[in-house]
Order: structure tokens, then sequence, then C-alpha cells
């Protein structure tokens, strides 16, 4: 076969980890940022993971959260903010800094 793309995955070190941190239940849980004047934080539903056994797992502003409860109202890659719902392209994200053209000595 040509042009083999190789292994896609995790290494077996990597793997066992990864099941070892399943056994234990090891995931990341709640936001940590507090409302500002009685306004909620943007929400991020950055995706979801369905494994072969069942169990889900939602990305939410970047941090896993294990279990079945979901993002009211919003669908992945949507950003709520300020009470609206925005899709991924009506939100600017930072480009790279533009570089500043120096002036030349005189």
């Amino acid at each position: 076969m040509p042009d083999a793309p190789g292994r896609l995955f995790y290494t077996p070190k990597q793997r066992a980890q990864l099941e070892a941190a399943r056994i234990r239940n090891a995931t990341h849980a709640g936001q940590t940022a507090a409302p500002d004047a009685g306004v909620p934080p943007p929400t991020r539903y950055d995706g979801m993971l369905i494994r072969s056994d069942g169990k889900t797992t939602r990305w939410v502003n970047g941090r896993p959260q294990a279990g079945t409860s979901g993002v009211a109202g919003l669908r992945p890659g949507q950003i709520r903010a300020d009470g609206h719902v925005y899709e991924p392209y009506q939100v600017l994200r930072p480009g790279p800094a533009t570089p500043v053209a120096e002036e030349p000595v005189p």
C-alpha cells in the first residue's frame, strides 16, 4: 500500500494512560469565572465525543465535562454571549500580529 498514513492515534503507552484515566474517571469539571454584574460569562460549546462504551464527554469553554448534561440551546461550535447565540464565523478571532515597519535611520 503506497503512501500509508502510518499511526493516526496514540502510542500504546499513551493509550494505557487514557484507559487508566477512564477507569479513575479523571475529568476536569466546572467553570472558575464568576459572572460580572449579573451577566453570565460567554459560553463556548467546543464539541462532543461519544465513546464506544456509550459514555459522553462534552467540551465547554475548552474544558471536558463527562456525563449526559448538554449545553442548552447550543450546537457544537456555537457561542452564547450577551443573551445571543453566535456561529463560529460571526466571532472575530485574534490574528497574527502585523509587523511594524522600522523607520529608516537618517
